[in-house]
């Protein structure tokens, strides 16, 4: 395993911006892994910060957090390209970005880890997130819980950017899981919240306004589900809709604790950071575990029942 200077990586990263480290003597060589975030500072990705600075501490790692603050493919790509000039011992990041990046990582022995959202045509080492199928099934089956097998689906999602693979890949699997459903769906539109809650916010009433007849509402990005909530109730709907979320966000926690929303997703993001950490020390230490490429995290369907007892920070 190559080891990295600090000072090398500072005059690298310095010239846009160094984010969060866990601190090392400049001269000192160490075992240097990268992250490179979709949104620095979006809370529910701040979970997989911690988990990642928390699993180089227990190892001894030095790490970087970087990102931009609003989407930006081209940032990350650039932070990317920097992590492999620097040589890093290990990037890991949102499968967003360019593939050529990923190969160009191989070609220099860095093993890419990607999160969240998989690329596996990608010379990428290996793959954590969620089952996208095992999603649509959960939600399904809650929604036949409260509306029944015969009762048609009218539905509206929001992801956080419909050009990314990954919000196409939710929604491929929620409509081949949804043909099971005896009264039949309709996905009726779809829209990006860009991870902004103002946007997220216009996107719903606007969908509501058009469709007056959904009866399910999904919210693919973690904050646009509050946002939908207060859309349906301006409009005098949420009465009338089951309106569904991802991951544990404090307002999420709290509407489902009201029973204003129906239900949430929740992926432990902390995972992205912890356990990419820990499977790259198995990796480098040749371990069984780490020939496996593929990591399903563990999701569940949070309900107002089971939230009562939920903390907000997990």
């Amino acid at each position: 395993m190559k080891k990295v200077l600090f000072i090398v990586i500072c005059t690298l990263f310095m010239l846009f911006g160094c984010s969060k480290t866990n601190t090392k003597s400049q001269l000192q060589e160490f075992t240097y892994i990268l992250f490179v975030a979709p949104l620095e500072n979006h809370p529910i990705w701040q979970k997989s910060a911690k988990g990642l600075f928390d699993a180089c501490n227990e190892e001894g790692y030095y790490c970087d957090w970087i990102g931009p603050a609003t989407i930006d493919i081209a940032a990350m790509n650039d932070t990317m390209e920097r992590g492999i000039i620097a040589k890093a011992d290990a990037i890991i990041t949102q499968g967003v970005i360019d593939e050529q990046l990923v190969k160009q990582a191989k070609e220099n022995n860095i093993p890419v880890v990607l999160v969240d959202n998989d690329m596996p045509a990608s010379a990428r080492t290996a793959f954590f997130g969620k089952n996208f199928t095992q999603q649509a099934e959960l939600l399904l089956a809650d929604i036949e819980k409260r509306m029944g097998e015969d009762e048609p689906i009218i539905m509206a999602i929001q992801v956080a950017e419909e050009s990314f693979p990954i919000a196409a890949q939710q929604i491929e699997e929620i409509e081949k899981v949804f043909l099971k459903h005896r009264g039949g769906f309709e996905i009726v539109d779809v829209t990006s919240s860009k991870s902004d809650k103002v946007r997220a916010r216009k996107e719903w009433v606007s969908t509501f306004e058009k469709y007056e007849n959904v009866n399910v509402s999904i919210s693919l990005a973690s904050e646009s589900v509050e946002s939908c909530y207060e859309s349906a109730k301006e409009l005098h709907k949420s009465d009338n809709m089951l309106i569904y979320g991802v991951d544990d966000l404090q307002p999420t926690i709290q509407l489902l604790k009201k029973g204003r929303i129906t239900g949430s997703i929740i992926t432990p993001f902390y995972d992205y950071g912890y356990k990419t950490v820990k499977y790259l020390k198995s990796y480098w230490e040749n371990e069984d575990n780490s020939k496996k490429e593929r990591f399903d995290v563990d999701i569940q369907m949070l309900t107002k029942e089971e939230a009562k007892d939920y903390p907000y920070e997990k």
